[in-house]
């Protein structure tokens, strides 16, 4: 056989390796009714895994729905359910991992992705602490709690994933709590993955994911918008806002196999914007 065909023939065998290598498992994807966390969710469902649609507010019911549809629809033979929960709360926690083990066919839960957060903008003057905390309990106490009530059924080989943002490296102004509690996830990060590698054999990554177009990013203020648009045009890959495609692959190799010598890590997932 010659080189470039025995190349080829390689890279197909890869590549069907990849289609299907989370099948069988089930993972809960927090907050993915819509935006970067529906891209993880519909990458895990192409990759073959059952997904735990999350969402809280019931105008975004229509929209997990709809991923759920999408997932059932792909091919891969993935199943999906939507999960109305708060995952601020003890009870909600508690039922997205009831629905995980209901979808599970061996009553485990092999990946969680911890996607869920809240990305408001406030300068240090206006902050109080109703806001304090509207933060801290999504983006610090929701992942330190579900992660809680999850371990007991993640099997070794098991995959924890948070999704942080490069705010936590940034210093963007009118990030105060935001950016201190997206850093925490990258503390999680290396913390759990020193708990929870050789006593239970599961990995725990970070993904810092820079400006990505979502409906969260073109909500923000216009100022904020305007004091990113300098950094976005010198970002190294492109001079472009980051899509959902470019993060929820990443995610995917953190979920799979492949990545079983990667822990303890946060992966830059923004075009080069930060280097770390």
């Amino acid at each position: 056989m010659a080189q470039g065909q025995n190349d080829h023939s390689n890279a197909s065998m890869v590549e069907a390796r990849k289609l299907y290598d989370l099948a069988g498992l089930t993972s809960i994807v927090t907050g993915s009714s819509r935006g970067i966390g529906a891209g993880i969710a519909l990458e895990l469902a192409r990759r073959g895994a059952n997904v735990v649609v999350n969402y809280t507010s019931p105008k975004s019911q229509e929209a997990a729905e709809s991923i759920v549809s999408t997932i059932e629809g792909c091919g891969s033979g993935a199943r999906a359910i939507a999960i109305q929960a708060n995952i601020v709360t003890a009870a909600g926690q508690n039922k997205v991992v009831e629905a995980a083990l209901e979808l599970s066919e061996n009553t485990s839960i092999n990946i969680l992705v911890h996607n869920a957060g809240n990305g408001d903008d406030c300068f240090l003057p206006d902050v109080t602490e109703d806001f304090y905390e509207m933060q801290t309990d999504l983006n610090v106490k929701a992942p330190i709690f579900l992660t809680q009530k999850v371990i007991p059924h993640m099997p070794r080989g098991g995959r924890i994933v948070l999704v942080s943002s490069c705010s936590a490296r940034m210093g963007v102004a009118q990030q105060t709590v935001y950016a201190a509690s997206k850093a925490s996830n990258e503390s999680f990060s290396r913390v759990w993955a020193t708990e929870l590698g050789q006593s239970k054999g599961i990995t725990v990554n970070c993904v810092n994911p820079g400006p990505v177009a979502t409906d969260g990013y073109f909500s923000s203020t216009q100022e904020f918008l305007d004091d990113l648009k300098p950094l976005i045009d010198s970002t190294p890959a492109e001079a472009r806002v980051g899509e959902v495609r470019d993060v929820a692959p990443v995610v995917g190799f953190l979920a799979s196999e492949e990545s079983r010598w990667v822990t303890g890590s946060t992966i830059s997932a923004c075009g080069g914007l930060l280097f770390f």
